[in-house]
């Protein structure tokens, strides 16, 4: 009867084998447990609540956007009431943006520090607190603003 067993360098062989695939397998799972859920691209994707909680934005109120606009010197415009809402309907009219749900808009035109004249700072207050920031081309701020009949 024949000797069924492996040779010495095949069971070495196997060894190394099994060894290196079981450390690579633990190397990969401590890896992958540090990075966190999985990384999309455009962000992290939590499901079923998961993730972290949303912490409320501190309140910015509009004695303080007022203050920062004279420290920089800024041109703006303001916006509340009847203008505002009119100011929403042609946006929504001539590019299809959807209302802001905000009480008062300052636009910041023109300041010492961060505009070139090529875009605008929007900064929109909800209840005499801070609610959106964000920026748009000058341009199409000049169309949005223009009142209808307007000359200039």
């Amino acid at each position: 009867m024949e000797d069924l067993a492996m040779p010495l360098w095949s069971r070495v062989a196997a060894g190394i084998a099994i060894a290196v695939t079981l450390l690579g397998f633990a190397g990969f799972k401590a890896y992958s447990e540090r990075l966190g859920p999985i990384i999309q691209a455009y962000g992290i994707t939590y499901y079923n609540g998961q993730g972290p909680k949303a912490v409320a934005p501190s309140c910015k109120p509009e004695s303080d956007i007022r203050s920062a606009i004279a420290r920089v010197h800024a041109k703006f415009d303001h916006l509340g009431g009847a203008p505002l809402r009119a100011f929403e309907e042609r946006a929504a009219r001539l590019k299809g943006l959807p209302p802001l749900g905000i009480d008062t808009l300052y636009v910041i035109t023109e300041d010492d520090e961060l505009r070139d004249g090529q875009t605008v700072l929007f900064i929109g207050l909800t209840s005499d607190c801070v609610s959106t920031v964000f920026s748009f081309p000058a341009r199409l701020y000049r169309e949005l603003a223009a009142v209808p009949g307007d000359a200039s």
